[in-house]
């Protein structure tokens, strides 16, 4: 757990340090001096001084700050309303500049942060990269698991079969599972048309079935009901595990369980799920079928790892590699990644109003730092290339929601400030700086307020607390 963090805050450590350079690179291109370069906020930990500004390492390792001459932060040393109206016609002074240079300063943070995404997502597409998953072919969750709601899922209703083969999602082929569920879950009550593959006595059949995910208010993703098909061949087995002590090794085939067939893992769920915690499990291995008694643990709350959990089995997947671009073409693949990371988040914003658990869909600084460090750990699992991959994906979807975030209309976020030097344009003179400093404190004010409540949020969601 402690790596999981410490990876996370690397990673978070990056994306506070990509805004804090646009603002600083900003702030020097237009003349303004900064006093202070921090990663961290609070009393500092450890720094130097050159070309008269402190950079440093702060004690409070989340977010960072650019401290500019005259400039008015709350919560940083030099950043109250007296030293700003000291510095209001002084050269280098924040508040000295032109207002159309504010702007530039202030927004260049949030635009490194979408730059540094393009950069990084154009660079993963260039060099190549896996995705892990199961292939294409789906099942009914209807048909191996209870239902929780009276309502049958999407794609029950819209009349998709276990066995059935996905060929393209509105017009865009499909390879695996993930790229199914990243259609899916991205598209909550949006119509969706699958170009089906279906084996009808022998014979494939193509169809067309328009499917609306269903909004999962836990997460806020669209959800269809759909399970990945994965074929019965084990690819590991737990040592002193259910599997192991009857025998089981890597490569074998289960065909049967509790006397009944064996199509894909899923046909498992029935068997492991009832009493009285023991069944007979026939399997091929090097052409030959054999029998064993399985001795296990009963488990009425299986989840996708219910093999793994019950038996002490994996199941592998598949390593799909990604088309092989040039740089012109990776640019292009990485901006409309971008793109749709940039929609994909207004999106999301649009969610929080339509009745989803926020507590579950809403993640603070804490989860933030763990889901980082958590994609980090998992990707370094199978491997160095496989680890900065998956690290920096994520790393650059956050960068895109910071972008965002940082652009909103709130008084102590860049956007709130922009739209105070809009005014100042308007209205041809200057906020004065006292009132100024009064919109910061009380946006200051909220914004702590935020973070204390989701940060407890993410406290409360973690096992165990």
């Amino acid at each position: 757990m402690i790596g999981i963090f410490l990876l996370g805050l690397i990673g978070l450590g990056i994306m506070v340090f990509v805004h804090e350079l646009g603002h600083f690179v900003a702030a020097k291109a237009n003349g303004v001096a900064v006093e202070t370069f921090s990663l961290g906020w609070g009393p500092r930990m450890v720094g130097f001084k050159r070309g008269g500004t402190v950079y440093q390492i702060s004690w409070f390792p989340i977010g960072g700050f650019c401290k500019m001459k005259g400039e008015i932060t709350p919560g940083v040393a030099g950043g109250g309303p007296a030293q700003a109206d000291a510095g209001q016609g002084t050269g280098g002074s924040f508040n000295a500049a032109a207002p159309w240079r504010r702007i530039v300063i202030s927004a260049a943070g949030p635009v490194f942060n979408l730059a540094f995404a393009a950069i990084i997502l154009s660079l993963i597409w260039w060099a190549g990269f896996s995705v892990p998953s199961y292939d294409n072919r789906i099942v009914l969750a209807t048909d191996y698991a209870p239902q929780s709601s009276t309502q049958p899922p999407p794609a029950t209703v819209a009349g998709l079969k276990t066995g059935d083969q996905i060929m393209e999602i509105n017009g865009h082929q499909v390879r695996n599972f993930q790229d199914i569920r990243e259609a899916v879950s991205v598209s909550p009550k949006s119509r969706l048309i699958f170009r089906v593959s279906r084996n009808v006595d022998g014979t494939a059949q193509k169809l067309d079935i328009a499917i609306m995910p269903r909004l999962d208010k836990d997460t806020g993703a669209g959800q269809i009901g759909i399970l990945p098909w994965v074929d019965p061949v084990v690819d590991s087995v737990r040592p002193g595990s259910a599997a192991s002590i009857a025998g089981l090794q890597k490569g074998d085939l289960i065909l049967a369980a509790g006397g009944n067939p064996v199509r894909n893992i899923w046909d498992l769920m029935p068997v492991l799920s009832s009493s009285p915690g023991k069944a007979t499990i026939v399997y091929a291995r090097q052409g030959a079928e054999h029998s064993a008694l399985l001795v296990f643990e009963r488990d009425t709350a299986l989840g996708f790892d219910f093999a793994e959990k019950t038996l002490g089995v994996g199941f592998a997947e598949k390593e799909y590699p990604s088309p092989k671009l040039g740089l012109a073409g990776a640019v292009e693949r990485g901006l409309a990644d971008t793109w749709n990371y940039v929609t994909l988040t207004v999106k999301g914003f649009g969610l929080l109003f339509q009745g989803i658990n926020l507590r579950n869909a809403i993640a603070g600084p804490l989860k933030i730092t763990y889901y980082i460090g958590s994609a980090a750990a998992s990707g370094f699992q199978v491997g160095f290339r496989a680890g900065l991959v998956s690290s920096f994906q994520l790393l650059a979807f956050l960068s895109v929601v910071l972008f965002l975030m940082n652009l909103l209309p709130i008084p102590a976020m860049d956007g709130g400030q922009i739209i105070l030097f809009l005014v100042e344009i308007a209205r041809g003179r200057a906020v004065p700086a006292r009132v100024f400093w009064r919109i910061q404190i009380i946006g200051f004010s909220i914004l702590i307020g935020l973070i204390a409540v989701v940060t407890l949020n993410d406290i409360l969601s973690f096992p165990g607390r």
